[in-house]
């Protein structure tokens, strides 16, 4: 059974014969900020070799300073595994993708048609924000049976914002304002968390508002953190469709993105970002010395990215009984799901219209 492979040790990856090896570093890893870098590794691969089975990997994930060579990167497109790079904070940088497998000229060409065309794109886009804010619905609701007072009072009046703005969303003309909804809805949602997170936790980890590029406190970077793996993770099902991962439409197409991941990762934070972080911090997984300060900024350390990795992969094959296929299916096929259910509206937007995932439990 192939699965994605997390690494945080620094060193080099080979190929060793057939098969993967890790030639594991002893010494620190260095920012990759620092004022007297030089481009060249700051640690030696001087430690023992770990080698694992290439069958079984998946993809790969690399947190740590990792050296590779062309002898390995074709090594790695001739099985089919793609590779996601994070730096030493933590933020996804990059993605190296075989050649692609799964080609289709004629979806490509609905996919841009869909795009180009400024009603389809609609469509699909508020596909996208219906199903996130229907999804967000869900995850306030469960919480909101074990609150009272003023934070009972609070949810109450954001659930009212939300399903007014969810059934104002086909009088929506434009994907902008289709995007200030949504995170209109996000802020308030963002505002709630404290009280789901109840005041021992909150005391622990203060948080008043949504802050990226830096994150500012602790919460804002488990959120920023989560929302890279779940980010990587779409992109990763996508790749195994014949999907064009940058042509999107909620999220503007651009250089050096893959926006169509950012689209359907909307649908799915709520279900594996949130409550993931919710779950780590009312177990007090996390604790405030897993988290870092460097140059104005909050960042997991190595040991709170274990944790929440190790998390996120067990969430990811957790399984649920499917309404529609009556079979079990696990978190990360139900992106899988998604993406087949995206081909089906664009080769036939008639007959198969595209309604985002909704939770159901």
């Amino acid at each position: 059974m192939k699965r994605p492979y997390y690494l945080f040790s620094s060193g080099r990856l080979r190929r060793q014969h057939n098969t993967l090896s890790l030639e594991r570093a002893t010494s620190e890893r260095q920012p990759d900020d620092a004022s007297d870098d030089n481009g060249l590794p700051s640690v030696e691969a001087d430690g023992p070799r770990m080698p694992f089975p290439v069958e079984a990997v998946e993809s790969l994930y690399l947190f740590g300073e990792i050296d590779i060579n062309t002898k390995l990167v074709s090594f790695l497109g001739q099985q089919g595994i793609p590779t996601f790079f994070y730096d030493y904070y933590g933020n996804y940088t990059a993605t190296l993708f075989p050649r692609e497998s799964q080609l289709s000229g004629r979806l490509r060409v609905d996919q841009a048609r869909h795009y180009l065309s400024a009603r389809r794109r609609l469509v699909l886009a508020r596909g996208f924000v219906e199903a996130a804010l229907f999804n967000i619905e869900r995850v306030i609701k469960y919480y909101q049976s074990r609150l009272s007072g003023e934070a009972q009072v609070a949810v109450q009046a954001t659930l009212l914002d939300l399903r007014r703005d969810r059934d104002a969303l086909p009088l929506t003309v434009d994907i902008p304002t289709l995007m200030a909804v949504e995170g209109r809805i996000r802020d308030r949602y963002y505002r709630l968390w404290p009280n789901f997170l109840g005041p021992e936790v909150s005391a622990r980890f203060p948080f008043n508002k949504r802050e990226r590029r830096p994150p500012s406190n602790e919460l804002n970077a488990l959120i920023s953190f989560g929302n890279s793996l779940c980010y990587s993770t779409v992109l990763r099902q996508i790749y195994r469709t014949a999907l064009d991962p940058t042509i999107a439409y909620l999220h503007e197409p651009g250089d050096r993105r893959f926006s169509l991941a950012l689209d359907i990762a909307e649908v799915f934070k709520p279900l594996l970002v949130d409550r993931m972080i919710f779950r780590l911090l009312k177990t007090a997984e996390l604790q405030p010395r897993h988290f870092e300060k460097h140059l104005g900024g909050c960042y997991l350390n190595e040991a709170g990215r274990k944790i929440v990795v190790k998390d996120w992969d067990d969430r990811l094959s957790q399984t649920v009984q499917h309404r529609t296929l009556n079979k079990k299916v696990s978190y990360e096929r139900l992106i899988r799901h998604e993406c087949y259910k995206l081909i089906r509206h664009l080769c036939d937007p008639t007959g198969d219209l595209y309604q985002g995932f909704h939770m159901w439990w």
